[in-house]
């Protein structure tokens, strides 16, 4: 990817800029957010290894930015509806959708406009941070909203003081910096844990990299600028220095079986400006290299590779090779005597095949690689239902659920499921001779009647629910709050048990996580039934990344 320069318009006039010109600051913006990704990620208020805030939302990003096609001169109001609606499509998790929500209030503030102005501009950040107001239930300060709205106020007194374009990006990238670094001073959570918002991180670096193009600045200058933790082969690979190598190579690689540390390593012996963020799970690999088959043939071998980008050829596609069915494609229609359709999202093979003996069309994906709006928009599409039932399974997925039953013709419901287990519960709660309303009340009824423990290692010293963490320690959370902390998988899963009350529950089921050994969890359901004389206790393989206990209590 080449990082745009500042168009030669705004350095005649930098009180106007052109569509041209927008859709460039959008590029370098996208760009610079992928560099922070990481960092961004790190920011999450729990200290497990899923948090993917930062992801999220440059993968909504740059996707958008990657599906535009417009003409040259297209004016800024085309390029503005443009990204909003890619956006919407592209748009990942919670954070990721409530950025679509920011570029679609933006778009529509600037529905009329051919150029930008200081003026313009602020007003679209102020409709920018309604349309995210809005599109949330429940707001909440001290979030990506509040950056939003503080960022669109200073835009609009710089406006009206008569600065120009610049000088306005400045003073909002100033005020949004304020208002992340007061966001642990309104939310008690984020003071305990230590850390500033995530979305509201992510969108101050949004605007950071708009302002970056305004100037001329660099990534390579902005690297130096502290303290933020950018490594060398970030900066280096989005910057636009000269490079020896001739092809500017991109691709995802999604489930690989190497660490991201050993991929860039490979990557750094093929090539320059080398880029590796993500996890196995999904990843994003950027290299300059004189051959770039080598790098895709490297990909193909150790994982699924997807949106391959080759610059110098202008090559795109998306091919998926090898492999089971992709996220976004729903696994092959089960067989089902009801005109009702149940989507589920799902990772880890196990619990796939769970949802699947149950009649639902499963679309992969969850904690680490979140489905984008356009993922599950497509597999409502294909279903061949007309009335469908959406479980997220992830409270992250609940908003891109919502999203998906604005955007089709089709009769969508939500209920939303949290967890896995409670998606199980609402599966055994569907009745195929009811009507669609009467199965959602069910189901949703059934789903809240399910509690959920959940064991993962922490990545970082925090305070989350009055729990003092450290990192490596094994995490015990139930119904989504840190109860327990202990040195291994299997104490963590009792104490964070104890608080429950087991003598009210009939079934506990163990799904035993990816690189977890069935021994493993026999072992610690022999525990528990010994101790809870009655208790049906079963065991069964999940898949799950990250969490080797995922489990139900019913």
């Amino acid at each position: 990817m080449t990082t745009p320069t500042v168009a030669r318009e705004l350095d005649r006039d930098r009180t106007r800029a052109t569509g041209a010109d927008l859709r460039a600051a959008l590029q370098l913006a996208a760009t610079w957010l992928l560099a922070n990704a990481e960092r961004i990620n790190a920011l999450n208020v729990f200290p497990v290894p899923d948090g993917d805030t930062g992801t999220n939302m440059s993968m909504t990003l740059q996707e958008a930015v990657d599906r535009l096609r417009l003409a040259s001169d297209a004016p800024v109001s085309q390029v503005a509806q443009s990204i909003a609606r890619e956006a919407l499509e592209s748009a990942r998790g919670n954070s990721g959708v409530i950025l679509s929500q920011l570029l679609s209030g933006f778009a529509t503030a600037l529905a009329e406009a051919v150029e930008l102005t200081p003026g313009s501009l602020a007003s679209a950040l102020t409709l920018a941070s309604e349309a995210a107001y809005r599109g949330v239930s429940h707001p909440i300060e001290g979030t990506i909203l509040t950056v939003a709205r503080e960022a669109a106020s200073a835009a609009t007194t710089a406006a009206n003081a008569g600065s120009d374009l610049p000088d306005v990006l400045r003073q909002t990238l100033r005020a949004a910096t304020a208002a992340v670094a007061a966001t642990p001073s309104q939310l008690e959570v984020l003071r305990k844990a230590g850390v500033v918002d995530s979305g509201g991180e992510g969108y101050r670096v949004i605007l950071e990299g708009a302002w970056m193009w305004s100037t001329g600045r660099s990534l390579e200058l902005e690297k130096a600028s502290a303290p933020r933790h950018y490594s060398r082969a970030l900066v280096e690979a989005n910057s636009h220095a000269e490079s020896t190598f001739g092809f500017c190579t991109e691709f995802l690689l999604r489930d690989a079986d190497l660490p991201i540390d050993e991929v860039r390593s490979r990557m750094e012996a093929l090539g320059e400006s080398v880029l590796a963020v993500g996890n196995p799970e999904l990843m994003r690999v950027h290299v300059h290299t004189l051959r770039p088959g080598q790098a895709l043939e490297f990909a193909v071998d150790h994982g699924t590779l997807a949106r391959v980008k080759v610059e110098n050829m202008q090559l795109q596609h998306e091919a998926f090779v090898g492999g089971t069915a992709e996220p976004g494609r729903p696994e092959p229609e089960a067989q089902s005597a009801s005109s009702i359709g149940v989507i589920a999202i799902a990772t880890g093979d196990g619990l796939v095949n769970v949802f699947k003996s149950l009649n639902a069309l499963v679309v992969k994906g969850g904690q680490t690689m979140n489905p984008s709006v356009q993922e599950v928009l497509a597999a409502v599409n294909s279903s061949g239902h007309q009335e469908l039932i959406i479980l997220p399974n992830n409270s992250n997925l609940i908003l891109t659920a919502r999203q998906v039953a604005e955007l089709t013709p089709h009769r969508v419901a939500v209920v939303p499921t949290e967890t896995a287990p409670q998606g199980i519960g609402a599966l055994l709660a569907f009745n195929f001779q009811a009507d669609m309303q009467t199965n959602v009340e069910a189901m949703a009824l059934a789903s809240r009647a399910v509690h959920t423990v959940e064991v993962t290692r922490s990545i970082r010293d925090a305070e989350v629910d009055g729990i003092q963490v450290k990192a490596g320690e094994m995490l015990g959370i139930y119904d989504g709050h840190i109860v327990a902390t202990r040195g291994s998988a299997d104490e963590a899963l009792l104490g964070a048990l104890a608080h429950g009350t087991l003598e009210a529950l009939e079934i506990v089921t163990i799904y035993y996580g990816a690189g977890t050994l069935e021994s493993e969890a026999q072992a610690v359901a022999a525990r528990i039934r010994e101790a809870h004389a009655g208790l049906e206790v079963d065991v069964v393989e999940g898949g799950q990344p990250h969490y080797p206990y995922v489990v139900s209590l019913e």
